[in-house]
């Protein structure tokens, strides 16, 4: 399972980009192992690659969705560093 092969990777991307752990926030919709669709609607991020990750978070930070405020603070490099973790 990738998650779990990516786990020191995970932790150091946890700290650096923030310490509010983005990792956990986006768990509590993402679900655990980012194997569920948020409120019902989102795709499933763990399917997804790591271009259509970085992708839709751009798209994120100016959109006028529930995720601009999870997306709109985070800088292009940490936008790669989640796409590099949780994609395909």
């Amino acid at each position: 399972m990738k998650f779990v092969k990516n786990i020191p990777i995970i932790l150091a991307l946890s700290v650096t980009l923030s310490s509010a752990s983005y990792i956990t926030v986006c768990q509590s919709c993402h679900g655990k192992n980012f194997e569920k669709r948020a409120l019902g609607k989102s795709r499933v991020v763990k399917d997804l690659k790591k271009e259509e990750i970085a992708k839709r978070l751009r798209y994120f930070k100016t959109s006028n969705s529930i995720m601009k405020r999870f997306a709109s603070p985070l800088s292009d490099k940490q936008i790669n560093q989640i796409a590099n973790v949780f994609g395909k």
